[in-house]
């Protein structure tokens, strides 16, 4: 049996995950998988870095999520983060972030690295992971958007050549995935499955 924890999610979430056939829980012993979901941006302190302008984060969350990443990482339980809990993971697993990106707030295409497969995703974000070294790309855009970002105290800007969409972090079992899979539009149809294979993938 697929059982599912989801960490400050909406219906939405819980819908979709028992449409791919996981059981909701919110005891972690019952879980084999832990699912962290979208809000405000990562506090920038995570990753050792200045506070960009535009960053609007929630110390509070960032801690209690924090929390629950090591309890699921000292049980050997896979997770996932969706948008902000994407980049959460990415942060718990070493990465830090784009502070600031443009050309994000519209849907578009990606392309996995393994298969050559594209997927028309949304994207409703205005950061961007930045993986550390240990992650595996799983899928990337070309969206040739103005990023800045802190690195310590010194501020960052280029223009992307590759956006990075979704990396997977072996050493901590976590899969970040930045579009919304639980959007339910006739036109994210693709999306909704290539998310449930990434799932197969990486997390079963």
């Amino acid at each position: 049996m697929k059982t599912v924890m989801i960490v400050s999610g909406n219906s939405d979430y819980e819908r979709m995950f028992q449409e791919l056939g996981y059981t909701l829980t919110q005891e972690m012993e019952e879980a084999n998988l832990v699912c962290f979901t979208g809000g405000e941006d990562v506090s920038p302190e995570m990753y050792g870095a200045s506070k960009h302008r535009t960053t609007y984060n929630n110390p509070h969350r960032d801690e209690m999520e924090r929390c629950i990443f090591n309890h699921a990482l000292s049980k050997s339980i896979p997770m996932v983060g969706i948008c902000r809990g994407a980049q959460f993971l990415n942060v718990m697993s070493g990465g830090a972030m784009y502070q600031d990106v443009t050309n994000h707030c519209n849907s578009h295409m990606i392309t996995d690295s393994t298969t050559g497969e594209t997927v028309y995703v949304s994207s409703t974000h205005h950061q961007m992971m930045k993986p550390s070294s240990t992650a595996f790309l799983v899928a990337s855009s070309t969206l040739m958007g103005e990023r800045e970002w802190y690195e310590g105290q010194v501020l960052k800007k280029d223009v992307s050549k590759q956006d990075i969409e979704v990396v997977y972090y072996k050493h901590t079992s976590c899969l970040c995935f930045q579009p919304h899979p639980e959007f339910t539009s006739v036109e994210y149809v693709g999306m909704r499955q290539y998310f449930k294979s990434l799932l197969e993938r990486y997390c079963d």
